[in-house]
């Protein structure tokens, strides 16, 4: 009787560990889930590049990915929720329109991990990455300065809208020129939307015709608009986010880097990691989030203007490296008030 009871109970631990093994088994072979919130793909470079990054992370960690794309306020809401609703892992927005939406879910669906770029939301619950705009802009009115050489101290920029987030873009590029041609001035207008390619085009040549040689573009997919003004009129311009130099454009001189794709994989790594923590991050030059074309890295594009000398770079990567150091401080913003920015 008794080895009979020793067998039943050898056979009851082994099955047991046998269904214990198979659950950790079935545990490690769960697929993570993420959704990315964002604005369509081809609103702009930026939000290209952040889906690109997103679905190379994915693939990098073997996670379920989907990109959900939206079109308005309302997508936004609809969309996030029945992301939620369906129970992804993590889930991350590509621009600030989905700061509300997340802001709002990340308090309700306390088992999803919830992070945001390009923005600041007021919720413990939601990792928050924002960038230092100001000190790429700054870089790109050092180019624009060195590149204009006095020729005309009239400098333009394109951007989307008179906003306190489109002033960083605005007051690092006069602060940039400014430190190399004190007698600077400068015009801006704005598109007010994402992808008003004729106006930027139209508001472009308005610049040039006001004397600017130089003429920085803030339009997100406008900016299509003001490189090909600048190639008909022959001023010269910069873009943003991704470097957009082109063969076909010499007067494309630079553009402003943002690492959106770099930010998404950078939240999803942590993820993976299980590093994920709440605490919100504003990334800069220092922290190679932020940058320039010819002053943080060179273009794979095109070889380097002949309009920048070997002195001028040495000018160039000085600028980078005070902005790296905090001698060139462009983090902590002014308000933007008149007179601030020298205007025509």
């Amino acid at each position: 009787m008794k080895k009979i009871l020793m067998v039943l109970l050898v056979i009851a631990v082994s099955l047991s560990c046998a269904f214990a093994s198979g659950d950790k088994e079935s545990s490690a072979k769960k697929t993570v889930t993420a959704a990315l919130i964002t604005n369509p793909k081809g609103t702009s470079v930026f939000i290209n590049e952040g889906i690109a990054g997103f679905e190379s992370a994915c693939a990098k960690w073997g996670i379920k990915g989907t990109v959900v794309e939206c079109k308005d306020t309302s997508e936004y809401e609809s969309n996030a929720r029945a992301a939620a609703n369906e129970g992804y892992d993590l889930i991350l927005g590509a621009s600030w329109e989905a700061g509300s939406i997340i802001s709002e879910l990340a308090e309700i669906y306390d088992d999803i991990a919830f992070g945001i770029i390009d923005t600041m939301v007021d919720s413990p619950k939601v990792k928050c990455v924002n960038y230092y705009e100001a000190e790429g802009a700054y870089l790109i009115g050092v180019i624009a300065a060195l590149t204009v050489d006095g020729a005309s101290h009239n400098y333009g920029s394109i951007n989307v809208s008179q906003s306190a987030s489109s002033f960083k873009w605005r007051y690092g590029f006069a602060q940039g020129v400014l430190s190399l041609d004190p007698k600077a001035k400068f015009t801006f207008n704005y598109v007010n939307g994402y992808s008003e390619v004729a106006l930027a085009n139209e508001l472009a040549r308005q610049q040039y015709e006001k004397g600017c040689l130089f003429i920085n573009s803030c339009a997100a997919g406008g900016d299509t608009g003001t490189f090909q003004a600048a190639l008909d009129k022959k001023f010269y311009t910069a873009g943003q986010d991704v470097d957009l130099t082109s063969k076909d454009n010499p007067y494309i001189v630079t553009c402003q880097l943002k690492g959106a794709g770099e930010s998404i994989a950078y939240l999803i790594d942590l993820y993976m990691e299980d590093k994920w923590n709440s605490d919100n991050e504003t990334l800069g030059v220092a922290d190679g989030a932020i940058g320039a074309i010819w002053a943080t890295r060179d273009s794979e594009i095109t070889t380097r203007p002949a309009q920048l000398s070997d002195a001028d770079m040495v000018i160039i990567k000085q600028a980078v490296e005070d902005i790296r150091s905090g001698k060139i401080n462009m983090r902590d913003m002014p308000e933007e008030v008149a007179g601030i920015i020298p205007l025509i």
